[in-house]
């Protein structure tokens, strides 16, 4: 087995990216514990490489690393790092580092949320939710119904950026975004306009 990381630790180097991060996802299925201590160098470099696939990849071989070894992947900082990653150019990195630690977030143990969402941190997640696939809307419309917005004028903002996803042609992406707004309509007070208007939207044809 230490052969075969030896080669995959080898091809995180490579020129392609393909290469670079097909190597990373084959080392997190591989589900020893006494070689993950291998893992940590090159999922280091690939969570930081020029190449958003290699970075996309390797954000989603972080949770699998948590699922095997969770005090590694806190002691190397990985957790720290999918945190910058919400923060990535690309909409898939983010899509897929806010996936990775929703997967996190589910096996830790203390219960606690991993990821203490900023205005600032929701304003990119809004930004990746239009450029990303079905799958990573889902996951970041998720991890939205967990925030906490400041005031009307904030909940406002957000509900007129995902009230869009209502027609969307996936269910699976409809019922996410029907999620936030019921959660962040509880934040308006009784005839609210806003929230009027937001139930005439929810409401059946």
């Amino acid at each position: 087995a230490i052969l075969a990381v030896n080669t995959f630790v080898k091809d995180c180097e490579d020129a392609n990216p393909l290469i670079r991060a097909l190597a990373v996802r084959t080392m997190g299925c591989i589900r020893v514990e006494k070689i993950t201590e291998y893992l940590c160098e090159p999922l280091r470099k690939c969570l930081k490489d020029e190449d958003p696939y290699v970075r996309k990849t390797a954000a989603v071989c972080v949770a699998k690393l948590y699922d095997i070894s969770s005090g590694l992947v806190e002691d190397q900082g990985f957790l720290e790092q999918l945190k910058e990653l919400l923060c990535d150019s690309n909409p898939m990195v983010v899509a897929n580092a806010v996936a990775a630690l929703s997967e996190i977030n589910e096996t830790n143990a203390t219960g606690y949320p991993l990821v203490d969402l900023t205005a600032g941190t929701v304003n990119k997640l809004l930004t990746a939710l239009n450029e990303c696939t079905e799958w990573g809307q889902v996951f970041i419309l998720d991890s939205l119904a967990h925030y906490s917005p400041k005031d009307e004028r904030e909940i406002q903002s957000i509900c007129e950026r995902i009230t869009p996803r209502l027609a969307h042609a996936n269910a699976a992406v409809v019922l996410s975004a029907i999620k936030v707004l019921l959660k962040f309509m509880e934040f308006l007070p009784n005839g609210n306009e806003f929230s009027a208007q937001l139930s005439k939207k929810l409401a059946p044809p």
